[in-house]
Formats: C-alpha cells, structure tokens, sequence
C-alpha cells in the first residue's frame, strides 16, 4: 500500500510540474521584432533615367577577410526623385553578438553605377534604428557630348529671352521634357506643368498646358514668360546639349540644356 501511495504522489507531482511549465509557455512573451528603417537620398538636383534602380542593403561586415553577408534589401524599379522609404523587420535571432552591422545604398542603370553611399552607416544589433543615408554621385571619365535627342530627355532651362535662368533657392530648377506619347511636361520652378504637343520638322506645337497653381514669393516673371512660349507654334533646332525655342512672333525665346547622369 506504501508504494501505491508513493507511487501516486509522484505522478501529481509530475503532473503539477508540467501544468507549470505549460503555464510559464503560455504566458512567456514573444521577444519584437527588431525594426532597422530611414530613408536614401541625394543632393543633386538631377533626374534619374526611367530605368533606373534603386537597392538599399542591411550587410554583416564584421569579416574585412571575406564579403559582406546580406541580411536584408531592397529594390525600387523606377523609384522616382528621392527619398526613397525603407523598413527591415528582423527577427533577433539573425543578428550574432559582437557582429558588425551596416546599411549602404546605390543607384544603377543597366548594370552601371550612378550613386552610392561612401560612408559606413552602423546599425545597432539589440535595437530598432532609424537612419538617413546619403548617396554621392559617381563620377566617371567624361565622354564626347553626344546630340541630345529632342524626344525624353531632360531639358534644364538656361536662358529665357536672352537673360540667365538659375533656381530660387527653395524651389525645383525650370525644365521640361517631351513624352514619346505626345505628352509635355516640366516644371517652372513654383509650379509643374503639363500639356501637349505636336512634332513638324523644325517646329512643335504646344498645347493646351495645364498646371498647379502654387503662389511662389520669387520666380513669378520666369514661370509667366516661359509658360507664354510654351503656347502654340514653336521653332526648335538642337546643337550638341541645346535645346533652342524660339516663338513665330520672335517675342519670346529660350535655350535648354540637355541634363545626363554621368
């Protein structure tokens, strides 16, 4: 009877210990995530080519005798002006102590590089971080200037009526490119603007444009002449990376130059 009752008292003791270790289970809570975010960007004031791509990589680079071990990336077709968003949900387990871990971005078009980080960007390995990272651009040997096309590319106004034509500090620099569609558009440096156009040999014609209506404190009379040439009939002619407008009544003219990612 001794080791009946024995018996039975190991197996409630057994039976105690596993509702415990159930309960412990079920109420232990789960270690978050961690969240490794920010945003790439650059501060030249140019347009990327349509093709382009942006990545953004999370890289182990604790080892200087072997390549960088990726932990997260991302890619952005077609991303567009800057900044570009970005967000890493990463379980801790994938982060080792004593680990060095860094974020770098770069920008390419069909396999060339256009922009990246030249600095080491750290992210804590026990913690969510937030970081901003800034691209350069890279230079390459520069190459003959080549005759712009008129069609999709990115024309920087330079001149309007014979008098030089810079940005106003705070607003975007006056362009303006032609779609292959038959579709215009640009900006006037206060506000953007689009439209069509009709291509002849020698000369396009321009309209209906259409754009915001944004009251800017500078740069009125700039927006006001060039959206007055960019209304009907318009002779155009291009030498290398220029692009000339000139208007059937020869009231208004303006020079253009051609904007390439080096």
């Amino acid at each position: 009877m001794f080791l009946h009752r024995r018996g039975y008292l190991t197996s409630v003791l057994a039976a105690t210990l596993l509702l415990q270790g159930c309960s412990v289970l079920e109420n232990a809570v789960p270690t978050p995530d961690i969240q490794v975010a920010g945003q790439a960007l650059y501060r030249e004031r140019m347009q990327l080519p349509p093709d382009a791509t942006v990545e953004i990589r999370l890289e182990d680079v604790s080892r200087a005798d072997a390549a960088a071990e990726l932990l997260a990336q991302r890619h952005l077709e077609a991303p567009g002006a800057p900044p570009y968003d970005f967000r890493f949900s990463l379980d801790p387990d994938q982060f080792t102590p004593g680990h060095r871990y860094s974020l770098r971005a770069s920008i390419r078009q069909d396999g060339r590089l256009l922009f990246t980080t030249d600095q080491h960007y750290p992210v804590p390995a026990d913690k969510s971080s937030s970081h901003q990272l800034i691209m350069k651009q890279v230079q390459t040997e520069a190459a003959p200037a080549p005759r712009a096309g008129l069609i999709n590319t990115y024309w920087k106004l330079v001149q309007l009526n014979g008098q030089p034509v810079q940005a106003e500090d705070g607003q975007r620099e006056p362009h303006l490119t032609l779609r292959p569609d038959g579709r215009l558009q640009g900006h006037s440096g206060c506000n953007q603007f689009m439209g069509q156009y009709r291509l002849t040999a020698n000369s396009l014609q321009l309209g209906p444009i259409a754009g915001t209506l944004r009251a800017c404190a500078t740069g009125a009379k700039t927006e006001q002449t060039l959206l007055q040439l960019l209304q009907g009939e318009v002779h155009w002619s291009i030498q290398q990376d220029e692009l000339r407008l000139q208007d059937s009544t020869d009231a208004f003219s303006a020079r253009f130059k051609a904007v390439y990612l080096q």
